[in-house]
């Protein structure tokens, strides 16, 4: 007797995992040819995407969660790439090319013929967007993909330009010496190019954390250049005797700001990398350095009456960082976006303007009232335009683009004289700003 109940249950059993081995499959099946369906014109909509994570719950819920990742048949999801930043990488490639390797190139060839240049210019325009178009081609191009392949190429300049400098190959009359100096900046570019993308795949960062990674590598370097010209006397450079002392003073500087470059990025990362930044929180701190840098000379200008210009441009590079930071803390719990920034921008300086212009009606001519007025037209302004502004956290700032440009194809109907419609080919602009 117990054996026959042991045979009844075991069939039952089994019957029972039959069944549901018999629905998975079945819902596999259905989930297949809806995302065969889904992917017939060889994309998926956000919509069909939601229906097809729909039937994955509803599967995930059919079957022993155990085994739901075992599954013999896994779908690929083909994300389109993200290009936004593609057209800002192609147009200063295009620039470049015209502008450095349009004339370089025929230069390190020592072509004589004036018009090897004209024509190295406009070939070298055309050259430069056809390669990154090929470059580019199937490469994901966001926005901040680029700004670090564009500021790794002009920092790439500037340490060719400063080792030209430094091995002195930017002067004299020596034809290989002014030909190897050309050969370092075409090289530099590109170095600093592939740098920049190399910084981008390691640690991704998102478009505003790029453009305050790079703000603060440039700002770094600038300040280096006020200290430097601050705590070291620029030698004068009236007679043959003191080339010298020139020169060594001026590698000084060239050395001190190359340094300074790598140290300002490294910084910038560390304060950048767990904060959550907008483009347009990014300009906001570039104008809170610029900002802060004017007013800083503005102060100055009313406290002290005579110093060197050395030192006044280096208290008022130290005070522009400082109001950066100051920036930095007065939107950390808010999201700007593009057309924010911008407005706080104009908000800031049509301030400062207010003041000048009420001290210039009360025939103000002093300058310490003057300035103030100014300096408390700033305040009021930054003031008032951030109480108007409702700028509130959005982590989606972060994520996306708050600037949409796209160029298209159209045509335009005009009526001529004999009243016939012509249609004239154009291109349609559009720009749209969160």
């Amino acid at each position: 007797m117990k054996a026959i109940l042991l045979v009844v249950l075991y069939f039952l059993t089994s019957s029972d995992l039959i069944a549901q081995q018999l629905d998975t499959l079945k819902n596999q099946s259905s989930y297949k040819r809806a995302w065969n369906a889904a992917n017939a014109n060889g994309k998926i909509s956000s919509e069909e995407r939601i229906l097809l994570d729909i039937m994955v719950e509803s599967l995930l819920l059919s079957t022993d969660s155990s085994k739901a990742w075992e599954q013999s048949w896994t779908p690929l999801f083909n994300k389109p790439l993200d290009q936004s930043g593609r057209w800002p990488l192609v147009l200063q490639n295009i620039a470049i090319g015209s502008g450095l390797y349009g004339w370089g190139i025929p230069y390190v060839l020592h072509a004589e013929d004036g018009r090897w240049f004209v024509g190295g210019v406009m070939v070298s325009s055309g050259g430069a967007f056809y390669l990154t178009y090929k470059y580019t081609k199937d490469m994901e191009m966001t926005h901040a993909r680029t700004q670090m392949m564009r500021y790794g190429s002009l920092l790439g300049l500037r340490y060719g330009s400063g080792l030209n400098q430094l091995f002195e190959l930017d002067g004299g009359d020596e034809e290989d010496r002014e030909t190897l100096w050309a050969w370092m900046l075409m090289a530099s570019l590109p170095a600093g190019h592939y740098g920049g993308e190399i910084l981008f795949d390691q640690y991704e960062p998102t478009n505003g954390q790029a453009w305050v990674w790079t703000m603060w590598t440039g700002v770094a370097g600038v300040t280096s250049r006020l200290i430097y010209n601050a705590i070291s006397d620029e030698p004068s450079y009236e007679y043959e005797t003191d080339e010298n002392r020139y020169d060594t003073w001026f590698k000084g500087r060239t050395i001190t700001e190359l340094i300074a470059y790598p140290l300002g990025a490294i910084y910038g990362y560390k304060i950048t990398k767990e904060k959550q930044y907008s483009f347009g929180d990014a300009l906001m701190l570039m104008q809170g350095w610029a900002y802060g840098y004017y007013n800083t000379m503005l102060v100055q200008s009313i406290l002290f009456d005579e110093g060197d210009d050395e030192t006044f441009f280096m208290v008022a590079g130290l005070g522009a960082i400082g109001s950066a930071f100051l920036y930095d803390h007065h939107i950390q719990n808010d999201d700007f976006s593009f057309g924010q920034s911008t407005l706080m921008l104009l908000g800031s300086a049509s301030g400062t303007f207010f003041g000048f212009g009420t001290a210039i009606l009360l025939d103000v001519t002093d300058r310490e009232p003057m300035l103030s007025m100014a300096l408390a037209g700033y305040g009021a302004g930054t003031w008032f335009t951030r109480k108007i502004l409702e700028v509130k956290p959005d982590g989606s700032l972060a994520q996306t683009e708050s600037t949409r440009l796209s160029l298209l194809p159209t045509v335009i109907p005009s009526i001529g004289p004999d009243e016939k419609v012509t249609l004239i080919p154009g291109i349609g602009l559009n720009i749209t700003f969160k």
